[in-house]
């Protein structure tokens, strides 16, 4: 719908087309953790969710994180299933059980925020090496249009020297066509005297 809108004529303007797209992504990072079957990664992923401006989307992102983390809360305490085994289970190998469970869960959140970490600094770099690229691209253009203005500075120079000698040749044959017409004028004067007398 969204690329439908953007095709028409009568779309709306860029800022609203951006807030719909960061809407929908907000949406569909909302549906990617509730695809999620850890109760960790939900969390983290909830987290690392961006809300809009908006207080609807605030409320929902707060809900989502609060939902995730008494799940997550649930599981760590065993207040499900691991509450029937514990009774079972003398003190100490409850006590046990419970630390290797929070030591695998520990291990489990650093692996998740490892991979996320390599996943910003592969997105990181990738930005840089494009904001690198159109750097580069715009020095190109930029020399480019100083290449071009100094030679148009060269050209409207050379114009200019044509012009003023186009000024001086057309100066030249007015002045002898003056004196030309001077010439034929005294001669037809003189002429025309003699005649007279």
């Amino acid at each position: 719908m969204l690329i439908e809108l953007e095709k028409t004529h009568t779309s709306p303007g860029k800022e609203t087309l951006s807030s719909y797209m960061r809407r929908i992504d907000f949406l569909k990072g909302l549906m990617d953790t509730t695809k999620m079957t850890n109760p960790v990664e939900k969390v983290v992923a909830s987290q690392l969710l961006s809300p809009l401006p908006d207080s609807i989307s605030k409320e929902t992102h707060q809900k989502t994180v609060t939902k995730y983390t008494k799940e997550l809360r649930d599981e760590l305490l065993g207040e499900k299933d691991g509450l029937r085994q514990r009774q079972s289970m003398s003190s100490s190998e409850d006590m046990d059980a419970l630390l290797k469970y929070h030591h695998n869960m520990h291990e489990k959140i650093a692996e998740n925020m490892l991979s996320l970490a390599k996943n910003m600094k592969e997105k990181s770099q990738l930005a840089g090496e494009i904001i690198k690229r159109d750097i580069e691209t715009v020095d190109k253009s930029s020399n480019l249009a100083e290449k071009n203005f100094s030679q148009l500075k060269v050209e409207s120079e050379r114009l200019q020297e044509h012009s003023r000698r186009a000024w001086k040749c057309w100066m030249w044959v007015m002045l002898v066509v003056v004196i030309v017409i001077f010439i034929n004028m005294v001669l037809f004067m003189k002429v025309m005297k003699k005649r007279k007398y």
